[in-house]
């Protein structure tokens, strides 16, 4: 079996478990669908995702990402947003004998030439050799302000699927989700709370989550309004 690839952003905390089974899809079933056919290499080789930097994008490339590699399959999750401050394009390079690339914040190199132009190479290369592609962005391909025509051209070739912002009660079961999947119980009366409290960007939510539970699992305590605000000031 080859030896497995992974990239991961130093923002993200490995233990977290990035899964389709812990994200809220809301009324798009039919996304969940499709990447779990993606995975499975039964759909296109090529994904685009979008929308705004609270929809949860990086969370289902990370989940691809987890499950492909579980497979056995060499993977490679690339966030462009941290890359273009510390690295070159030439980490595109000699990606094609990958099963499956994640490129994620598509959006951070509009106005790079030098990244735009290896994006659209690298692209073309993944379509000979049949590695499988998934694209994040927070903008759609006719909308994402990149300079090079052809790498929009080719941007929109594939599946594209947009992601849209929760609601206040749909941010709720978001977190009901993610408190379950650590073996929390979240009651709604706390998570209305958590976002009254405590504003509601989903980042700034999950990151009071991972807090949460530490400290629930530390303590031996449920959460409750009183211990949340003991934990949180």
């Amino acid at each position: 079996m080859s030896s497995v690839v992974t990239q991961l952003p130093l923002r993200l905390i490995p233990q977290e478990d990035y899964s389709f089974n812990n994200f809220f899809f809301s009324e798009n079933e039919e996304l969940c669908s499709v990447l779990t056919d993606f995975c499975k290499q039964n759909t296109s080789n090529y994904l685009y995702l979008w929308g705004q930097a609270d929809t949860g994008k990086s969370h289902l490339l990370m989940a691809c990402t987890k499950q492909m590699q579980q497979a056995g399959h060499q993977v490679l999750y690339l966030p462009l947003a941290e890359l273009v401050e510390s690295a070159s394009p030439v980490v595109l390079d000699a990606v094609e004998n990958m099963t499956l690339l994640c490129l994620d914040e598509l959006d951070s190199i509009a106005g790079l030439p030098d990244w735009e132009e290896a994006v659209f190479h690298c692209f073309n290369r993944l379509q000979h050799t049949g590695c499988q592609l998934l694209i994040a962005s927070q903008f759609s391909p006719s909308t994402n302000n990149l300079q090079l025509a052809d790498l929009s051209s080719r941007l929109g070739l594939g599946l594209i699927y947009q992601l849209k912002s929760l609601s206040d009660s749909e941010k709720q079961q978001a977190l009901t989700i993610q408190a379950q999947s650590r073996g929390l119980i979240l009651a709604d009366e706390v998570s209305s709370y958590l976002l009254r409290r405590y504003g509601r960007d989903m980042a700034g939510l999950i990151s009071i989550l991972q807090q949460l539970d530490k400290a629930s699992m530390s303590e031996q305590r449920k959460l409750t309004i009183p211990f949340v605000r003991q934990v949180l000031g």
